[in-house]
Order: structure tokens, then sequence, then C-alpha cells
């Protein structure tokens, strides 16, 4: 399953930044890496019914949502590497300005 995960993340992230980024997670919490590695991209981003670059765009409207602004320039980069449109990510910003924050205005 981790090399399952590590293979997805290279996918998402490059495949020059997963030794970096493991041993990032494993610093910061061995429990917290081996969760992301087998399961966030061993069985969710490795799944088979959105392809990588409709999960890469819904990545980028979650992490804009919950305003991870670190997290998020990640992802962008990811949707990209996934063939995302700069044009396609612009809309899943203003979805996001329209649903997320809009509401949050109005009330």
């Amino acid at each position: 399953m981790a090399e399952r995960g590590e293979k997805v993340m290279g996918r998402f992230l490059g495949a020059e930044n997963v030794e970096r980024g493991q041993a990032y997670l494993e610093d910061l919490d061995p429990d917290l890496h081996r969760y992301i590695i087998e399961f966030v991209y061993g069985e969710v981003y490795s799944g088979d019914v959105l392809d990588p670059k409709t999960r890469a765009l819904c990545t980028v409207a979650m992490l804009a949502c919950l305003d991870q602004q670190l997290q998020l320039a990640v992802y962008v980069r990811s949707a990209r590497r996934q063939g995302a449109s700069e044009g396609e990510i612009r809309e899943v910003a203003t979805m996001k300005r329209a649903l997320a924050d809009a509401p949050k205005v109005a009330a």
C-alpha cells in the first residue's frame, strides 16, 4: 500500500518532491506520515471514479474554502500537473467566491 501511495503522491506533487515531502511528514508526525501515504494517496487519491485532474481541482476547491494557503499553492501546481488549465483553476476560484465567500458576507 505504501508503495502505491508514494507513486500516486509523485504523480500529484511531482516525483522530485516525494522524498522531501515524506521526510517533512516523518519529522512532523510518523503516524500522520503513514496515514497520508497509505490512506490519502494510497486509497483516496488512487481511486478510479474521478480522473486525476478532477480530483486535483476538487482538492483546490476544498483547500480554498478552508483558507489553507500553503497547501492550496501546492495543489494548484498539482492541478496544472494533472492537465488543468489556468482558466479551469480560475473557474474553481470563482465558484469558491460565489458559493463559500458570498454567503458569509450576506449573513
